[in-house]
């Protein structure tokens, strides 16, 4: 009976009691003593003592087994080991009660830690009533909100803790704890019923949803939903931009006299028909949801368009190493007297070829025409577009006195700032002027003017332009050579190659003109009895032939000079061709020849016979030469003045040499009549733009073997060859090559939107 008397005492020791080896050997008497470490199984008594402690403290189990193998170094005393095995078992989320910021990490550990070794946990025990109490580990384990506080020794809802409200009334296990462990069963049951705890618990499923990207977010929702509004917003933007774009390119305005029938709102809602987005944009009519298509949205859009291009076209032109300027004025609908400025510049495109750019950048009100006015706008206007004024090469304008005057024009101010500005007279004004100039004889400016009123009245009245219509319907022969021509065409002081085609219209329906005025005459159409009595008469025949014979000559390099892409070496080239054409016909007999039977021949239908005016003996007026022979007085007096007056026009207006042409030798194709007094001329001209002498002489006899290595064709024209040349090999040539193509040849472009200006400021 003494073993399990012997049992019954060991089963009482308490966890100090098993650790009393330990101390003895930590004593002052052990320490001289060298502790011993063996992994044989210890003796009987001390096995025994250590298995019967196993099965006291059922929840020290595996903990106390564990010790069984401790040196005496592994613990310096009982009690920190004791307290380090309890907090081994601690739950693995964070103490609520200890908690003051709780951000998105520690919620997460809250919702989502398990406590799986609650078990192993010694719960503290309270006397409630005349019992001891702890809580069980099983409520833990049933309960999956719980979660125990090791400092308070209560428990909480992690899901009310952290998704309640603050105004809420059920305040167990969030905002009060719950250690009542006697009514532990009654406080549970109520709160799992309560609804706020059952909207925390979904609340707290779709927060470890979001968190493990299984669903979207509130602000994700938020987010996206402002993401689809934007494209939405954007999509209409872009149709209400289209349709102003449209209305841009076809010239027809936005608005008229009632918003709502506006020719804007009218394509917009006919693009609507199409398109589901911007259809329910502009049905929907809230007072908050704004449409942008209001004029004042119209203007602000159009004006942004115009920013967006005019940037690009400014940084375009800043990236060339220079720039031409071209700038005319015009009065607007509203009187108002506005410039309109070009630039001309070179840009390379990607696949590194270069091209020539005109491109307009906008019109300014001038306050005044004089040369000094206008001179200043032109610099303020360059200022505000952030251009070197000191990188202008040309400067194009008209011939007007206040733009092109020597002393105090607009170029003559422009040079003062800048001496490499050269001013160019607008070839095209050039050749008009020389065209004007070459007609200034009385006979071709008599039948000019008879043409103009003729063309007039068939055009702006209803009643001649039907008997037109009649007779040139019953004439096929002269409806084939009209070339669906349906009526006569007007002569145009500014539009250059209108008096040919004028001309060439009249001359080929002069039998239906004729029959037409006849035919009005006989309605007692008393103008249509003048204009026929005007054009029977030979020398209006003969004037009429040789005018448009010679005109239509120039009819190729008035088209020429129409385009952006041209240089001034080649519309001067081409205009030496049309001068070279016109003196070999000057010293063929057989040109003239060929016109007089002609003239000859519409006066045989008519029964007008080829006649010359009557001879003075002092006549002031117009030709008198002694000449008997029809023929020979018009080819004097008519023929040869008309074609030596237009040659000389030309070649003074248009071809008027200047040093920069001696640059031309460069081009491949006229490399071999480059000689060194053309190469010192072209330095001296272009030396702003190039480096040293003798680096500019190396090069061109460099350039020279170039080409001479060349079997092929090679390049003919400035632009080609600009396209040809290495700029890293060859930079004084390209800087040459490039200031040539910078520099302009016409004013055409800034003309079109001057004229555009006035449509413009109407609409």
């Amino acid at each position: 009976m003494s073993e399990p008397k012997e049992k019954t005492q060991t089963k009482n020791r308490t966890i100090d009691e098993m650790f009393k080896k330990i101390r003895e050997s930590e004593s002052p008497e052990s320490q001289n003593e060298t502790p011993k470490v063996s992994n044989q199984i210890p003796e009987s008594d001390e096995n025994e003592e250590t298995v019967v402690m196993a099965e006291s403290q059922t929840d020290l189990g595996e903990a106390v087994t564990a010790t069984s193998d401790l040196t005496p170094s592994t613990c310096s005393s009982s009690s920190d080991f004791t307290l380090s095995l309890i907090s081994k078992y601690e739950p693995p989320y964070p103490d609520i009660a200890k908690l003051s910021d709780i951000d998105d990490l520690i919620k997460q550990k809250l919702l989502s830690t398990k406590w799986n070794d609650s078990h192993l946990f010694k719960f503290p025990s309270r006397v409630f009533g005349q019992k001891q109490r702890k809580l069980q580990s099983s409520w833990l384990q049933n309960h999956p909100w719980m979660r125990y506080s090791v400092s308070t020794d209560a428990l909480y809802c992690a899901y009310c803790v952290l998704f309640s409200s603050k105004d809420s009334k059920e305040k167990s296990f969030s905002k009060t704890p719950v250690s009542d462990w006697k009514n532990l069963p009654l406080i549970v049951k109520r709160h799992e019923s309560s609804t706020q705890h059952q909207g925390c618990v979904v609340s707290s499923s779709e927060y470890l949803r979001i968190m493990e990207n299984k669903s979207s977010s509130i602000a994700s929702m938020i987010s996206t939903s402002y993401k689809t509004n934007v494209a939405t917003n954007r999509h209409v933007l872009e149709k209400i931009i289209e349709v102003i774009l449209l209305c841009g390119r076809q010239n027809i305005p936005l608005r008229g006299h009632v918003e709502e029938r506006s020719n804007f709102m009218a394509i917009l809602h006919e693009k609507a028909k199409a398109d589901n987005i911007l259809s329910d944009h502009l049905a929907f009519s809230a007072a908050s949801r704004a449409k942008y298509t209001s004029p004042d949205i119209q203007n602000e859009l159009v004006e942004l368009c115009g920013t967006e291009v005019l940037n690009q076209v400014i940084g375009a032109c800043k990236s060339a190493s220079c720039f031409a300027v071209i700038a005319d004025e015009c009065t607007d609908k509203a009187t108002k007297e506005q410039m309109s400025l070009c630039l001309r510049f070179l840009d390379v495109e990607k696949n590194n070829t270069v091209i020539i750019r005109e491109e307009f950048v906008g019109f300014r009100h001038a306050e005044s025409v004089k040369g000094a006015a206008i001179s200043d706008l032109i610099v303020r206007f360059l200022a505000d577009l952030e251009l070197d004024i000191n990188k202008i090469r040309a400067q194009c304008y008209d011939g007007a006195a206040n733009m092109a005057g020597k002393y105090s024009g607009v170029q003559a101010r422009i040079l003062q700032l800048n001496p490499e500005a050269n001013y160019i007279h607008c070839k095209a004004h050039a050749l008009n002027l020389a065209l004007i100039h070459s007609s200034k004889d009385v006979c071709v400016r008599n039948m000019m003017s008879t043409v103009q009123e003729i063309a007039f009245s068939f055009d702006y009245s209803a009643k001649r332009l039907l008997a037109f219509s009649e007779e040139l319907s019953d004439n096929q022969n002269v409806k084939e050579q009209l070339d669906r021509r349906t009526k006569l065409r007007t002569l145009c002081e500014t539009r250059w190659s209108s008096r040919a085609d004028s001309l060439f219209t009249f001359l080929n329906a002069f039998p239906v003109v004729v029959s037409s005025l006849e035919a009005l005459k006989d309605d007692r159409d008393d103008k249509a009895a003048q204009y026929v009595n005007a054009i029977l008469k030979f020398d209006f025949m003969i004037a009429l032939v040789v005018a448009e014979h010679l005109l239509s000559a120039t009819v190729a390099l008035t088209n020429y000079l129409q385009k952006t892409d041209i240089n001034l070496l080649d519309a001067v080239q081409e205009a030496r061709i049309v001068v070279q054409r016109l003196d070999n016909e000057r010293t063929d007999p057989n040109v003239w020849t060929a016109l007089f039977e002609k003239a000859v021949k519409v006066g045989e239908e008519f029964e007008i016979p080829p006649s010359t005016p009557r001879r003075a003996g002092r006549q002031m007026h117009r030709q008198n030469h002694p000449i008997n022979d029809p023929s020979e007085y018009w080819r004097v007096s008519l023929y040869l003045v008309f074609l030596d007056h237009l040659v000389t026009e030309i070649t003074s207006r248009v071809i008027k040499n200047e040093g920069r042409f001696s640059a031309e030798y460069l081009i491949p194709s006229k490399l071999q009549a480059l000689t060194d007094q053309t190469t010192n001329s072209i330095f001296e001209t272009f030396h702003v733009d190039l480096g040293d002498r003798q680096a500019f002489n190396d090069e061109v006899a460099r350039w020279k073997i170039r080409w001479d290595m060349v079997d092929g064709q090679r390049p003919q024209k400035l632009l080609e060859t600009l396209n040809a040349t290495n700029k890293d090999l060859y930079p004084n040539i390209y800087s040459i090559l490039t200031v040539l193509l910078t520099m302009v040849c016409l004013q055409l472009p800034v003309s079109a939107h001057s004229a555009l200006c006035a449509v413009l400021k109407a609409t």
